[in-house]
């Protein structure tokens, strides 16, 4: 999983394998250890209820919470990520495509192929 951080915005970008932990009910975390016991934790997690998309950060830790069935109708279609607005924090939960511009990640074969990516069998013309 990636994680990219702009003022309040939070996007985070996840594999087919993370995807699919997600979809199954598992949450996906991450760590970035900055020096011994600095550490920040980033995750993902499928909730309960109805809410759509929600935010917290306590004790290093960044949790985004998502409904289930939104997960599940997510992550078996096309549609590239779930958004949403929990209080000042926009939030993006992507899911991770192949970078056309960097060849080593063409061989990734954890993330979606671009939908741009003819190679990938894409409509050029979409």
């Amino acid at each position: 999983m990636k994680l990219r951080i702009k003022g309040n915005s939070l996007r985070l970008r996840l594999t087919r394998p993370e995807v699919a932990r997600l979809s199954a009910g598992e949450p996906v975390e991450e760590s970035t250890e900055f020096a011994p016991n600095q550490i920040l934790r980033y995750r993902v997690q499928p909730g309960a209820g109805t809410d759509d998309i929600r935010a917290s950060f306590d004790s290093g830790v960044a949790v985004v919470t998502v409904a289930g069935d939104r997960i599940r109708l997510w992550a078996a279609s096309d549609e590239t990520g779930i958004y949403g607005l929990t209080g000042a924090l926009d939030i993006a939960i992507e899911k991770d495509f192949r970078c056309l511009t960097r060849p080593e990640e063409r061989l990734d074969p954890d993330v979606y192929p671009h939908p741009g990516d003819e190679e990938c069998g894409a409509d050029p013309n979409r």
